[in-house]
This record gives C-alpha cells, structure tokens and sequence, in this order.
C-alpha cells in the first residue's frame, strides 16, 4: 500500500444473512464508529462515502455538514428500493412504512450531501431525484473500474480442465458472482438444456442462497459445471479457459452498469447480457458483446449458437472488449478521473470559504 495511505477499519458485529436484524445493527455500528473515529482524527478536505450502506452515509453527511467539508455519495446500489424489491409480493406497497427508518435516513443523506458520484447515469438519475434537486457540478458518473488482468498459468488452467473434466476444444459461457435474486441462472441452466448436443459447457462460479436450487435444476445436465467459490489464482484460470462471459440478470433486476460486465472485459471476453438500458448499450455500443431477453432460455441459446457459428464474429468482439477497457473502464481509467474529480470539490469548497 503506498506509504502516504493510511486504511481506518470501522467495527461492526458479523452477520451472516443479508436480509436480518443482524445486518442493520453492523450498519448502524459502523455508522456510530465513523462518528466516534471522525472526531478525533485530522479533518480531510472531502469524504468520499459508499451508498449503501444507508447509515454511514448519513453520519458522514451530518459530519461533514458540522465541520465545513464537503461530502460525495458514491452510489453503487439503488437502497432502500432493492430492499423494498425482495420483500414478498404482497408486502411491497407497505415497503415506504416497513422500511421507514431506512427511507428517512436515505432522504437525509442524498438530500444534504454536497454531491453525488454514481456508476452509472441511471443510479445518478435516482439520487437526483431521491434528493429532489436538479444536478451540479459535484455530480459525476465514474463507472466500476476493475485491474487490469495477467496471463494465468498454464498448469493451472490444465489443473483446471482436469478438474471440470473439460478439454481445450469446448466452448466455455462462464458466470462468476453471488447466487443471488437478481441473478438469472435459471434461464442458463435451461439454454443449456437446450443446447445439450452442442460443444458448448456453462461453468458457474460463485455461491449463495440460490445456490441447492439451481444445482437441483442442472442434475444430469452434461453441460453444466459448478465450481463453488475459488481463490485468485484459480479464478484467473476459468478466466482464461472462458470463451464468453455471462451477465445473467432477471427482468426486472435494478442494477444498472454492473462490475460483471468490466470484470470480463478485463480478461477480454465477449459479453452476453441479459440487462436492457445502458448494461446493453455499454455492449453494444463497443461491439463487445449480445443482448439477450431476460427469462428467454430460447433468445440465450440462439445468442450462444449465433457466436458458436462464427468464431471470427466472437473473436471480434473478445478485442473490442479488451480495447474498451483499457481505454474507458480500467482501474486506472476510471479512478483517476475520480480522483481528479474529488480534488476540484475540495477546491472548490475552499475556495468559497476563503
């Protein structure tokens, strides 16, 4: 880490689901720590705080409210609305008073902070109007950057292949992520069902609550693999035995530009994307990649075919992807501009206070 960093760890009590009472107590400790640490530590020029969590974003603004400092919400997730959206059905008109502590806190914050950064113009779109104001010069869009990505070794993509019970010649569509709502692997699983006389094998990478459903939907599927979590060495490995990447969402998902998307980038795979806005228009828009309809088991298997029956066409679209990231969605890239950014909202601040 460079010499001139320092990293302030925040305690909060662990937790173990992501929707429990457990969760919102961590968040609120670290909240409350923020607040405790804050106050004996120097005065930074800016703070720069994540959205979510909901909790420390509002200690933060209220912070820098009191001292004079200007404060960025980073909005990488659409909270309390992807809350609001797991609830049951029937529960979810009751979502703005079930969840009223969340909403107060979120109005709070997005409201009084000095501006907003987000990852995409749809997630800058719903602060805006979370905080019932037009956009300023503090706000930005600064997308997910990701590293940049090595050549894995070659035993360990053999090591790999062995383990999968895979050859070099096979197609492999890789998903890497959490087993989570807003991921569609049901409709993977059933492209594959579809395409079961192909030379083509979905490896799926991750873990979560969906996780025994999905193995259960696959059983004695040929073509599909799970690999359960991996560590960086092996992940690397899957990344270069990878043919394509899948982005595969549910209708309906919230997300918007998502880091699945630069992540394959970054190991220059071709992208199928089942997330419509601009998640497709960032693929389409740099030739990286195939829309598919979201819950289309039929329009994935015709994507998969289509990029099967031209190698060139897929090969194509591998390059692009590479071009797209080293040139616009890098860690490099995209951080450096932020940072940029960061500095002119401290000038600025600065400035009026002289």
């Amino acid at each position: 880490m460079n010499a001139l960093l320092e990293l302030q760890f925040l305690y909060g009590e662990l937790y173990t689901r992501n929707i429990s009472a457990a969760r919102w107590r961590n968040h609120r400790q670290i909240a409350a720590e923020f607040t405790r640490l804050a106050a004996v530590e120097e005065k930074p020029d800016v703070i720069l705080c994540s959205y979510p969590t909901i909790e420390l974003s509002a200690a933060a603004v209220l912070f820098g409210e009191q001292h004079g400092i200007p404060v960025l919400l980073d909005i990488r997730d659409l909270w309390p609305d992807e809350m609001a959206a797991r609830l049951p059905r029937f529960l979810r008109s009751l979502a703005p008073l079930l969840l009223w502590p969340m909403y107060r806190d979120a109005r709070l914050a997005l409201k009084r902070a000095t501006g907003m950064v987000a990852i995409s113009r749809r997630y800058l779109a719903w602060g805006l109007e979370h905080a019932q104001r037009a956009g300023n010069d503090a706000d930005a869009v600064f997308t997910h950057g990701y590293p940049s990505q090595q050549l894995s070794n070659q035993a360990d993509v053999q090591n790999v292949l062995t383990e999968l019970g895979l050859d070099a010649s096979q197609r492999v569509f890789w998903f890497v992520g959490t087993f989570v709502g807003s991921i569609d692997l049901a409709t993977v699983i059933e492209a594959a069902r579809i395409l079961d006389d192909q030379n083509v094998v979905f490896v799926l990478t991750g873990s979560g609550e969906k996780d025994a459903e999905w193995r259960a939907q696959a059983h004695g599927l040929r073509n599909v693999r799970f690999t359960g979590w991996v560590d960086k060495d092996r992940l690397q490995a899957l990344a270069s035995i990878a043919w394509v990447g899948l982005a595969a969402y549910k209708a309906g998902a919230l997300m918007s530009l998502t880091n699945k998307l630069f992540e394959y980038m970054a190991h220059g795979l071709p992208i199928l994307v089942s997330l419509p806005g601009e998640a497709r228009a960032v693929v389409e828009s740099e030739r990286c990649g195939m829309f598919y309809e979201p819950g289309s088991a039929t329009a994935l298997a015709t994507a998969v075919r289509a990029m099967c029956a031209d190698s060139s066409l897929r090969d194509a679209m591998a390059a692009n992807a590479r071009r797209a990231f080293e040139a616009r969605y890098s860690a490099t890239a995209v951080y450096d501009g932020l940072a940029s950014h960061l500095e002119v909202v401290a000038a600025d601040e600065a400035g009026r206070r002289r």
